[in-house]
């Protein structure tokens, strides 16, 4: 399986072709760009706007880029492993912490009464 920035990378390709194809079909059936709704133009925009986002999330930048990872699934369940077991540890430190502290208490609650 590909890590996820592929797949985005490769959804956005076929979506700006696709919008292509259309800006194509408009222009053999006779559309002009300056026809109103500018269909043709908006057409031609999307497009350029999907092969822009997939350049960006390929080169690394952008705010996609941030949430489609290359990571590959081994890659993201070793950093999800390491990421549980430290959660862990920082509960088990914070549990025995809560308990000295509670220890404590009820020692010196004992020594005054």
């Amino acid at each position: 399986m590909h890590p996820p920035a592929v797949a985005v990378i490769r959804l956005l390709n076929g979506t700006g072709t696709g919008l292509l194809m259309g800006a194509g079909f408009a222009l053999q059936a006779g559309r002009s760009p300056s026809d109103q709704p500018p269909v043709l133009l908006v057409f031609l925009g999307l497009a350029g706007l999907m092969f822009l986002m997939a350049w960006s999330i390929n080169r690394g930048i952008g705010p996609l880029a941030e949430r489609f990872s290359y990571e590959s699934e081994a890659e993201m369940a070793q950093r999800v492993s390491d990421e549980i077991n430290e959660v862990q540890r920082s509960e088990s430190v914070n549990a025995k912490w809560a308990r000295l502290e509670a220890d404590v208490l009820a020692h010196h609650l004992g020594e005054e009464a």
